[in-house]
């Protein structure tokens, strides 16, 4: 996009009501150079442009904000505004209303599921593990056309039981979600040893079926930390790095953190990494072992940031860190 086209688009927005934005503003605001004729002194103002450049972008909040500490650190930290929870939808609330309390059971048990098994794989991604596609593990095994004493109960047939749901009468409480559209429901056979081809049934929540039982029990959306904070297992990495000083941390960091944090990353093969460590021989050393090292964005974020971590994050040790950075 040409400067011209931004200053466009960012006028039509609502948030650009006052602040005069044209082509030339928007060059200087690139290029590091003071923009004339702002009353641009308050964080809150800064966050508001900070906010619409990223919508015109079509990029995350984090990219624009890295971008603009590297270039404009005579400014004032931008505040991003907080975004407003999403309310309660009366479709949501209506669904939940038209079940019984066995499909609401059923439907729970399935959710609880959903969860644990996202959880899973967020950590097994962390841990380094292959990316498995979504279509893959979000289909959950419900129960295998078998007596218990054979192939004893599926993980959602635990929580069922746990539900007190005992008999194996699943197929008009399932049938129901699906009519609603809450879940999918896959049939299909698996092969079990020394049992041969068992039927099985395989669910899935749709986005309505999550919204439903968000709605119903009070579950907030797993929104992470505000922009452009980041989450708990990469503030550690950075921790961990800090905390090294000019020795550096080994260079074989486990895990997929570097994708997310390191220079010349990325964390989707899009949007770059936030560039808040390095891979370098140690200051003063040619050859030998690379190891991690802060940059200077990853010693800028810690002191624009630091008092904000320590409150999002008590249980990290963060001791002499803001002083090793800064």
């Amino acid at each position: 996009m040409s400067t011209e086209e931004v200053a466009a688009v960012l006028r039509s927005k609502r948030g650009a009501r006052g602040l005069h934005i044209d082509a030339e503003k928007i060059r200087d605001l690139e290029r590091g150079r003071r923009v004339r004729g702002w009353a641009w002194g308050s964080p809150e103002t800064l966050g508001r442009v900070a906010r619409m450049l990223a919508q015109v972008y079509r990029i995350p909040d984090r990219v624009v904000m890295d971008a603009w500490r590297r270039s404009r650190t005579e400014d004032p930290l931008p505040l991003l505004p907080v975004r407003r929870a999403r309310q309660p939808s009366g479709k949501s609330l209506d669904a939940w209303s038209s079940l019984n309390d066995r499909q609401r059971t059923y439907l729970t048990c399935i959710f609880q599921q959903d969860q644990e098994t996202e959880e899973e794989q967020r950590h097994a991604r962390h841990l380094g593990a292959e990316r498995r596609p979504a279509t893959e593990w979000r289909r959950m095994t419900l129960a295998l056309s078998a007596s218990s004493d054979a192939v004893g109960y599926t993980r959602i047939q635990e929580r069922l039981r746990d539900a007190g749901v005992h008999d194996p009468g699943a197929g008009s409480s399932v049938a129901a979600l699906e009519r609603r559209g809450l879940i999918f429901v896959y049939r299909d056979r698996v092969y079990v040893d020394g049992l041969g081809d068992l039927p099985r049934t395989r669910v899935e929540m749709t986005r309505l079926g999550r919204s439903v039982v968000r709605t119903a029990l009070g579950v907030p959306r797993e929104m992470g930390p505000p922009p452009p904070l980041l989450s708990l297992w990469l503030w550690k990495i950075v921790v961990r790095v800090a905390g090294a000083g000019t020795q550096g941390v080994d260079g074989s960091l486990a895990g997929r953190g570097p994708h997310y944090l390191a220079v010349g990353q990325s964390p989707d093969g899009r949007s770059p990494s936030r560039g808040f460590i390095v891979l370098r021989h140690p200051d003063g050393v040619t050859h030998g072992p690379y190891r991690w090292f802060l940059t200077d964005s990853g010693q800028r974020h810690i002191a624009d940031h630091l008092d904000a971590y320590r409150s999002l994050y008590p249980g990290i040790g963060t001791a002499g860190v803001g002083e090793s950075s800064g």
